[in-house]
């Protein structure tokens, strides 16, 4: 169950056209390397979080990539990262959260890794592909600490 670039790229602009009528934050980037979202926030613990939203053609799926830092800017390690995440002992963090090179960036971020992302969206397999990014971004995301409006499944994304 995997999407074309140009099907990431409609659900990523419906995304966007639908954050800007419920006054949320993501933002749509588009280079010449590719379009992506951004979210970001800070949270209680003066941390900010910066979520990326790309298309990997090598898995030809969405992935999530992120960086926690410290207001100063500087990020926080792995072990750091894994930390925060430990609430989720069930699952293996060296296999679901890694560090790598951004595709569009090329520096250095945080990545659910998207080896499993396939068998996750063979779950919805019957539904259109818009529901079926939404559905990849609310799993993926609240792992992460993403916020993610219920509005967006109610306005029927």
């Amino acid at each position: 169950m995997s999407f074309t670039l140009e099907e990431f790229n409609q659900c990523i602009s419906d995304l966007y056209e639908q954050s800007q009528q419920i006054h949320d934050r993501w933002q749509l980037i588009k280079t010449s390397k590719g379009s992506y979202l951004i979210y970001s926030f800070t949270d209680e613990n003066c941390l900010k979080y910066e979520f990326h939203v790309v298309y990997s053609e090598s898995y030809s799926v969405p992935v999530l990539y992120f960086n926690i830092s410290h207001l100063d800017g500087s990020l926080l390690s792995l072990d750091d990262v894994w930390k925060i995440f430990t609430h989720k002992k069930n699952s293996n963090m060296y296999e679901t959260i890694t560090q790598q090179e951004h595709l569009i960036l090329h520096r250095p971020f945080f990545i659910l890794h998207p080896c499993h992302t396939e068998n996750l969206l063979k779950q919805v397999a019957d539904q259109s592909i818009k529901k079926k990014f939404l559905f990849w971004l609310s799993i993926y995301g609240q792992s992460v600490g993403l916020p993610l409006s219920v509005r967006y499944a109610m306005n029927g994304m």
